[in-house]
């Protein structure tokens, strides 16, 4: 694939993209999907003029220079990380090995377990000799063996993996079919069997139904006391127990992801 044409098809892909934004950094991983370093590595590959980005993980910032859909090299991470100064200011190169792997490492060890990874893209600043240009996202995922062509998670899947500390048990049903279940869904499944048709046809006929994603709250549905939803989108469906306590992150998740 020639470099013309896959840039193309980086600006196709950007302009089809419905960004989420928090205070004027895009978000590009929640809940560990995609994983934080092949967002990382994406936003590097999709990085074509000289930019200054800033990677943020809480209150943890890592900043580096990209260019040319390649990582030149990192600037800082705040707050300071001592044991990693020697690669600060430094271009990255293949024959750098060592170099390399202090990159590596502390990359994961801020992104392991990230809630969210987000980036600023800032104007560039003075950076390393003439002529070098690091290495390109393509291929330090193939020195790091990450996979940056990860398949994107239809976007209910992806709902209820940032959501999964949110829920005792999971039904996810597509066309019909079961896809998947988490936990113990009998009582899940009884609401499956017996009411969800019927709720459906409900909200059908009302005047002012309106088709699209939809989360709902099933208040006393479960024999049990806890508390269940059913979520919609297209041909999936899925019911979930959910913990109250994170309701409100529920739907803020549920808007970043199908508003």
């Amino acid at each position: 694939m020639s470099d013309m044409i896959a840039l193309a098809q980086k600006l196709n892909a950007l302009a089809a993209r419905d960004d989420v934004f928090e205070d004027g950094a895009r978000v590009i991983s929640q809940g560990g999907v995609p994983a934080p370093m092949t967002a990382f590595l994406a936003v590097v590959d999709e990085t074509v003029l000289e930019r200054r980005l800033d990677f943020a993980v809480g209150d943890v910032v890592v900043s580096v220079i990209a260019a040319g859909r390649r990582l030149r090299g990192m600037i800082a991470v705040s707050p300071a990380a001592g044991d990693h100064i020697d690669l600060f200011g430094k271009t990255l190169s293949r024959q750098e090995p060592a170099m390399l792997d202090a990159a590596f490492a502390l990359l994961t060890d801020i992104f392991t377990g990230a809630a969210r990874l987000t980036v600023r893209s800032l104007p560039a600043e003075p950076f390393g000799s003439g002529g070098e240009r690091g290495i390109s996202a393509s291929g330090l995922a193939e020195i790091w063996q990450i996979d940056i062509s990860e398949t994107p998670l239809p976007p209910m899947s992806r709902f209820l993996r940032v959501n999964e500390t949110a829920f005792s048990a999971v039904l996810l049903v597509s066309a019909g079919d079961i896809l998947a279940t988490y936990g113990d869904i009998a009582g899940l499944q009884s609401i499956w069997d017996t009411q969800v048709d019927a709720f459906l046809r409900a909200q059908e006929s009302l005047p002012n139904h309106q088709d699209g994603p939809k989360l709902i709250c099933l208040e006393g549905a479960l024999d049990d006391g806890n508390t269940a939803a059913l979520a919609l989108a297209g041909d999936d469906v899925a019911l979930m127990v959910y913990d109250p306590a994170k309701l409100g992150a529920l739907h803020a998740s549920w808007r970043s992801i199908f508003q």
